[in-house]
């Protein structure tokens, strides 16, 4: 049996706001579901402790599917079992599909919780790979999914950029909390920056060409600016110092901007 249930069943929302007592025995994980935010053991304990005294706090049942699967309410459902408990409260409601289905987990923890940044960046790449999905999705990713986080389409640009460029080690970081989003970013970019200016130095110390014929000083800072610019196409460095026309170049061939060329020689100080 599929995990919603029946998705031809009819249920309104009245009765999908209606709270029930079943047995914890009926209760089941999924483990994508569980695994969208870490169950802290402590906190675990602290409710099961709280539970033993107090019972089950019913302001706040577990939400399940019609199969029972635990959407929200893992830590709770944890503790119950931990205290001995018997019965939960519970609300069942129904997915039309698996990914609505925890994009309403975010939407739940987001709301009751504040997240570090490792479990924003997790969230992100979960939510990127929904969209993705989806061929019916429109506008902008960025937008889209910062209105799911509750952060600017800025932020979730800088997420994007992270997912793409960090390495392992740098990855892990952000997962443990031991350095946030926006460090993150910055040591990307600061990283992009030295490549850069390391490959400005290896152009100042390249050998004459085989012709005999040096670059002069106005050729070469013309060369430096072609360089960059094509750096932030995407064109790979290799290709770049092979291309033939970096001697032979004209400021008007850069298709530069004034601005942009005192920005860039300023950045570099080849002016």
């Amino acid at each position: 049996m599929s995990i919603f249930g029946n998705k031809n069943k009819k249920t309104n929302d009245k009765d999908n706001a209606k709270i029930k007592l079943v047995e914890v025995s009926q209760l089941r994980f999924d483990r994508d579901f569980k695994n969208v935010f870490q169950q802290e053991n402590d906190k675990v304990a602290e409710i099961a402790n709280d539970m033993r005294v107090n019972g089950f706090d019913k302001s706040r049942p577990i939400i399940v599917t019609e199969a029972y699967i635990i959407v929200d309410g893992h830590s709770r459902f944890m503790a119950a079992k931990k205290a001995g408990l018997e019965k939960v409260p519970v609300i069942i409601k129904k997915f039309d599909s698996r990914d609505e289905t925890i994009e309403y987990e975010y939407k739940m923890q987001l709301n009751s919780r504040r997240l570090t940044d490792g479990e924003y960046f997790a969230a992100f790449l979960k939510l990127d790979e929904i969209r993705r999905s989806n061929p019916n999705a429109q506008g902008s990713s960025d937008e889209a999914i910062g209105r799911q986080l509750n952060k600017s389409a800025r932020q979730v640009c800088k997420m994007r950029e992270i997912a793409k460029k960090a390495d392992a080690s740098l990855l892990e970081k952000i997962q443990n909390g031991s350095i946030s989003i926006n460090k993150a970013h910055e040591m990307i970019k600061a990283t992009e920056a030295r490549k850069k200016a390391g490959l400005v130095e290896e152009m100042a110390d390249e050998k004459p060409s085989n012709t005999g014929k040096g670059i002069n000083s106005d050729s070469f800072k013309l060369g430096v600016l072609f360089v960059l610019s094509e750096l932030e196409k995407g064109r790979k460095k290799n290709q770049i110092l092979k291309d033939k026309r970096i001697a032979k170049l004209e400021l008007g061939e850069l298709n530069l901007s004034a601005d942009d060329v005192a920005r860039i020689s300023q950045r570099f100080g080849i002016a």
